[in-house]
């Protein structure tokens, strides 16, 4: 069934999914306001002596300490969000189902007929055989399983090579987001994420030269003036009314603009990924591994030894542990906040954007999105 030339069933998934978003700065905010990156909780201790007793003591363990700034609590809490998230799409990472099929004919002694393509081609290419009319469906059966298993590789590395680029802008939106709410408001910084409805045809027509219509022009010129009357600041100085824009304001801009980047860019990518869900896990794990160089950066900056003399090896080993600790106390400060928003706003939104946006285009697809800053208000003034 279509609504004005869109299927349904994309308006009510990307309609979804604007619900889940819009719950999740409410929580984020909560979460990132009150991280508490100290050695004081007792499971925290547990787990760090743990990771110790595998990795090793070191020399540098009691004279290591690290100093955690109000300004890097996001990059742990990132962390933290995405690599549940990742852990929990893990099944239908690209090209797992081909690996786990080999280790298991392997391991049972059967040769797997899904092997490597170039190796079938190479065989098929240097021999010649003489059929009968009873060896011609084994010949098609043959033919249809390397058919099949290129495609099934071509698809793969599809998924990891736009998993990976949608993977960089959800990491910057979601680092920029959760940086941003540190210093701004949730309800200020879910309509300020609304920008990304205008920032989307405009990338869209400065970047890839596509025509927009003027009805989607319009959406996005009401989109801009309510986030400007957003910034309106009736205070009581004697100076009357004034914009401003706090640095929170700012990260969550350029959380939006991102954000808009990874829209354009879902709508070819899930045209070209057959299976939502592997692109969808491509993506987080692509965001888990630039959130855990972000914390390993912040953690070896701010990471104090008090010895004159320590080697490349014990410093890399108390970067590793002390990022670890630091991850490991933003699920055991908020275990529930944690798990909602690496389970539902992370992995299933996604999931249902990326199939979504299949047959609907960025353009229509960011004015959907639009009704995120509403829900995210509604939640915000609920829970906070």
């Amino acid at each position: 069934m279509l609504v004005w030339g869109v299927p349904l069933q994309s308006i009510l998934l990307l309609n979804i999914a604007a619900v889940i978003w819009g719950t999740q700065h409410a929580v984020i905010k909560s979460v990132v306001d009150n991280i508490s990156l100290g050695p004081d909780v007792t499971v925290r201790e547990w787990l760090r002596d743990a990771l110790v007793s595998v990795i090793g003591p070191g020399d540098d363990q009691k004279e290591a300490v690290l100093t955690v700034n109000d300004g890097d609590a996001a990059a742990y809490f990132t962390l933290a969000r995405f690599g549940l998230a990742a852990l929990l799409a893990s099944p239908y990472t690209p090209g797992l189902n081909g690996v786990l099929r080999r280790i298991k004919c392997r391991l049972a002694g059967v040769v797997d007929a899904s092997q490597d393509v170039d190796d079938q081609s190479t065989v098929s290419s240097s021999t010649t055989t003489i059929t009968t009319d009873d060896d011609s469906s084994v010949i098609s059966q043959q033919n249809t399983i390397t058919t099949t298993n290129a495609t099934e590789i071509y698809q793969t590395n599809l998924a990891w090579k736009y998993g990976l680029e949608l993977g960089i802008y959800m990491f910057l939106g979601y680092a920029f987001q959760a940086i941003g709410l540190e210093t701004t408001t949730a309800s200020r910084s879910g309509f300020l994420l609304y920008l990304n409805v205008k920032l989307v045809p405009f990338f869209s027509f400065l970047i890839f030269g596509k025509q927009i219509r003027a009805s989607t022009w319009l959406s996005a010129l009401v989109a801009f003036v309510g986030t400007a009357l957003l910034t309106v600041d009736n205070s009581d100085t004697g100076h009357g009314v004034s914009f401003g824009l706090n640095v929170g304001d700012l990260w969550s801009i350029a959380a939006a603009a991102a954000s808009a980047m990874f829209i354009l860019r879902t709508e070819a990518a899930s045209k070209a990924v057959s299976k939502s869900s592997e692109l969808n896990a491509a993506s987080l794990w692509a965001v888990s591994l630039l959130s855990l160089i972000w914390t390993f950066a912040i953690t070896s900056k701010n990471l104090h030894v008090d010895v004159e003399t320590v080697t490349n090896a014990q410093m890399a080993a108390a970067t590793i542990r002390h990022t670890i600790d630091a991850t490991f106390a933003t699920f055991i400060d908020h275990p529930l906040q944690m798990f909602y928003l690496s389970a539902v706003t992370t992995t299933l939104a996604n999931y249902i954007q990326s199939k979504g946006q299949k047959d609907i285009s960025a353009e229509r697809a960011s004015i959907i999105y639009a009704m995120d800053p509403v829900y995210g208000a509604i939640v915000a003034n609920l829970l906070l």
